[in-house]
């Protein structure tokens, strides 16, 4: 009985870590350690925590209090045949102020972190204002009649303060990913951000977006896209302070060009069994690179050049304005290994499910295309057309192979990397990306 107990707590615990699992939200991240612009036009604020010096809530103009003494919190209730106890509830922190009504020394406590209670002793009867106040709270009030040798109860109702911020931006959809930051100056003196708080996400629909129900504190935020063509803007805030802002995202287009050094991976957002050796990339296992360089990463119009061998004769595969890892065009020339000999075939892929958009026959390639033997592709994008071509490294003959055409035009804009669809293992020499403004690509 004991055995197969101990196998259910097993079985237990391997559902709940394929649960938490299944619940990562680490995609939902903010950018972390990243400078950010200050929407409220200040200078930042570290953001988050409550001042340590308690504030005594404000007395009435109708009281005649000759001083105000700090008292320490205590749980014994005293009580005496001359006087009374007031036994104060209110959330954990805030500042607690007993004042007499017709004049007299007024007192004043704070009820202690993970505590709700604060007993005040040694009342001379009579009537009393209690107030409660914290910051970020809504104070509250009341008025008591202290009776002798017995213990009155007060409940004081202090409620967060909240605020609803409208993010305004120049893009018609995306997301607003927001949290509780703590803003730290580095050695240079400038202002970066820690996560403190729960990342939440909020869609940026018609160009406005609403962070609702938001406590005191300095937030940061990203405001991204749905469009690829546009930087994420990263961002804060401090509550309370101004809710509306007006932000643009700055609209993005890479002109430079840009070479692979296979020195090493660095640069690159590849699958982990990818290396780089004697200057070449070794493409093997299914996945995608792309550059990490933003610059990189939003191509319209371009060509790739580049230098590849098919060891083991199955295709070369290449990303085409990628808006991440599962989304992008994948234009593959295969080999005499590959599940359809010698064509050219476009597919669409979207979240990692790949639809083909089509096919060219390339078997009139055969001598240019052998396992095993390096030859040069270049993928010219223009609007929804790739016109492909090759370059047999034997005659230096520049081969066509033909233009896919997307119709739908999917992706307008995005990275341009390397690809492995099935059970590809090549060697890449040469990847280079460029645009028509360069000069690196006329010269080829």
């Amino acid at each position: 009985m004991l055995r197969r107990s101990r196998s259910f707590a097993a079985l237990a615990i391997l559902i709940l870590a394929m649960l938490a699992l299944s619940f990562d939200t680490s995609a939902q991240d903010l950018v972390g350690g990243a400078g950010r612009t200050d929407l409220s036009g200040g200078a930042g604020s570290s953001g988050g925590t409550r001042n340590s010096t308690p504030r005594r809530p404000k007395v009435r103009n109708t009281a005649a209090s000759t001083g105000v003494r700090t008292v320490t919190r205590t749980k014994t209730v005293v009580l005496t045949p001359t006087t009374g106890t007031l036994s104060v509830a209110a959330v954990s922190g805030a500042s607690l102020l007993v004042e007499p009504l017709r004049g007299g020394e007024a007192q004043e406590g704070e009820i202690e972190q993970n505590e709700g209670q604060f007993i005040f002793n040694k009342l001379a009867p009579g009537r009393y204002r209690v107030a409660a106040e914290m910051d970020g709270y809504t104070p509250d009030e009341k008025e008591v009649v202290v009776v002798a040798n017995k213990t009155v109860p007060v409940s004081l109702n202090l409620t967060p303060i909240t605020y609803d911020v409208t993010i305004a931006a120049n893009v018609p959809a995306g997301e607003v990913r927001y949290a509780l930051v703590t803003g730290i100056r580095d050695a240079s003196g400038e202002m970066k951000y820690n996560v403190t708080g729960e990342t939440r996400v909020t869609p940026l629909q018609n160009g406005r977006a609403m962070l609702q129900n938001l406590r005191p504190g300095t937030y940061g935020v990203d405001v991204r896209s749905a469009d690829v063509g546009y930087q994420t803007l990263l961002a804060t805030f401090t509550l309370p302070g101004q809710t509306t802002y007006s932000v643009t995202l700055p609209k993005l287009t890479s002109t430079k060009t840009f070479s692979a050094a296979w020195v090493s991976l660095d640069a690159w957002d590849a699958p982990a069994g990818w290396r780089v050796g004697s200057r070449k990339l070794s493409a093997s296992g299914r996945g995608v690179a792309l550059p990490r360089d933003e610059s990189a990463r939003h191509y319209k119009d371009f060509r790739i050049f580049s230098n590849v061998k098919m060891l083991n004769g199955v295709a070369a595969s290449y990303v085409v304005r990628a808006v991440d890892s599962q989304n992008y065009y994948l234009i593959q020339v295969t080999g005499a290994q590959a599940d359809e000999p010698y064509v050219l075939r476009g597919f669409i892929v979207r979240n990692g499910t790949a639809q083909r958009f089509g096919t060219i026959p390339a078997d009139g390639f055969t001598s240019t295309l052998k396992a095993n033997q390096f030859f040069s592709i270049m993928i010219e994008a223009t609007g929804n057309e790739f016109k492909v071509s090759v370059t047999d490294s034997q005659t230096g003959d520049v081969l066509p192979l033909g233009t896919l055409v997307d119709p739908n035009r999917n992706f307008p804009i995005g990275a341009a990397g390397i690809a492995v669809r099935d059970n590809e293992q090549n060697e890449i020499e040469r990847f280079v990306v460029c645009t028509s403004e360069s000069a690196d690509c006329q010269r080829g």
